[in-house]
């Protein structure tokens, strides 16, 4: 069986959710999207590898994310701006995919 990491994008812009699904294309992970207040059900049910939001929604309830990327196995990429070259994002998700995997044994 192949498994495709996922990543879940939370409140994300549709721009920002395309930018990050063609870098998804070039890395080999696949991008999910949902809002922050159903974020916890479909990390259960999804279990991203990395959890992808603005940092504004972060700074609201820190804790509340962390807990959810604990409880889901996956690492929280915190994006200060939706700018972000391409590059940068592709570097951030995948460092998280690699550090969740790792944890998991995977």
């Amino acid at each position: 069986m192949i498994r495709i990491p996922v990543v879940l994008a939370l409140d994300c812009s549709p721009g920002f959710l395309a930018r990050c699904r063609r870098v998804a294309a070039r890395g080999r992970f696949l991008v999910r999207s949902c809002e922050a207040a159903s974020a916890w059900g479909v990390a259960v049910r999804l279990r991203p590898l990395a959890i992808v939001l603005p940092s504004h929604l972060h700074d609201r309830a820190p804790r509340t994310f962390e807990l959810l990327a604990e409880d889901a196995g996956a690492r929280l990429v915190v994006v200060e701006s939706e700018q972000l070259p391409s590059g940068e994002l592709e570097g951030h998700i995948t460092h998280a995919i690699g550090e969740a995997a790792r944890a998991r044994g995977a």
